[in-house]
């Protein structure tokens, strides 16, 4: 007599993305204000790639993981600062505390913290916090972009909140004059090629990719492209400009996404160049990169 096979266990629920959302934002309001606070005060130090770190960026990753996991068990966590392995979980979410580090520890108000929430490799949820500047970006795939303000009032009003969906420009003849006022969102390398390459944008090197990302979803800057940037700069922004109608094109590199369980992620980047539409990226990066 043969018995029936035991019901597999049902494994954990799905986060929702509002959720999911809920639970990311609660720990980012926190962690913004503590930012805030020390930007600009705290002793700075040398990784082994030559890039600036703070006690800042070990607090934010530390605290953020915990925070997701106590919410989150289930869920793998990447981050740049605490482990750069990629987990083999079905959930898994990137982190990178401070993205612009040395404008942070300079006291220049433009770097945030990136979050994505990915599911098998693919982000599903992305938040950009720039609390210095006081605007959130989000995305939620399937659902849209949007951008979120928060002004303070003298006087013991209450904050102030506004939202806008996001909509990446449409393409402007990047060799043309006429669009000279039009921002474009490079690195050092690619700018200082830029004249070479009959750029007629005004070029800008602001120092945080995930930002500069941001902006090219928001349809304030026309296109971006970085040379080095890791998973943890783009995974956050990627989803922001696919919901804003743009698309994310690597050059010549594997992409940095979808995320592959088990690959160590330090040592990998890619050169990303984000905006309108593929043709209109691509011929715009190997021309900076000529």
């Amino acid at each position: 007599m043969t018995t029936p096979a035991a019901a597999a266990s049902p494994g954990p629920e799905p986060p929702s993305s509002d959720a999911a959302l809920a639970v990311l934002t609660d720990g980012l309001d926190a962690l913004g204000a503590w930012l805030v606070e020390h930007s600009g005060s705290l002793e700075v130090m040398e990784k082994a790639d030559g890039t600036p770190v703070t006690d800042a960026d070990t607090f934010v990753d530390d605290r953020l993981r915990a925070h997701l996991a106590q919410a989150f068990p289930e869920h793998g966590v990447l981050s740049e600062e605490r482990g750069t392995l990629a987990p083999a979980t079905e959930w898994t979410w990137v982190i990178d505390p401070v993205d612009g580090t040395s404008n942070y520890v300079n006291g220049l108000p433009y770097w945030c913290i990136a979050v994505a929430l990915l599911h098998h490799g693919e982000p599903v949820l992305g938040v950009l916090d720039a609390p210095a500047l006081g605007r959130r970006y989000t995305a939620v795939a399937g659902q849209g972009a949007w951008r979120t303000d928060r002004w303070s009032f003298l006087g013991g009003q209450q904050p102030r909140v506004g939202h806008r969906r996001l909509r990446v420009r449409d393409a402007v003849d990047w060799r043309d004059p006429t669009f000279g006022h039009v921002p474009v969102m490079l690195t050092t390398g690619t700018a200082k090629r830029a004249r070479g390459a009959g750029l007629a944008l005004n070029p800008r090197v602001m120092g945080s990719t995930a930002l500069d990302i941001a902006l090219v979803a928001e349809g304030v800057a026309a296109a971006s492209v970085a040379v080095e940037p890791k998973v943890w700069d783009v995974a956050a922004g990627a989803l922001l400009v696919a919901e804003a109608g743009g698309v994310v094109v690597t050059i010549d590199r594997q992409p940095l996404l979808p995320l592959s369980p088990g690959e160590e992620q330090e040592g990998r980047s890619a050169i990303t160049g984000t905006g309108p539409d593929a043709d209109y990226v691509e011929e715009l990066a190997r021309a900076l990169l000529a």
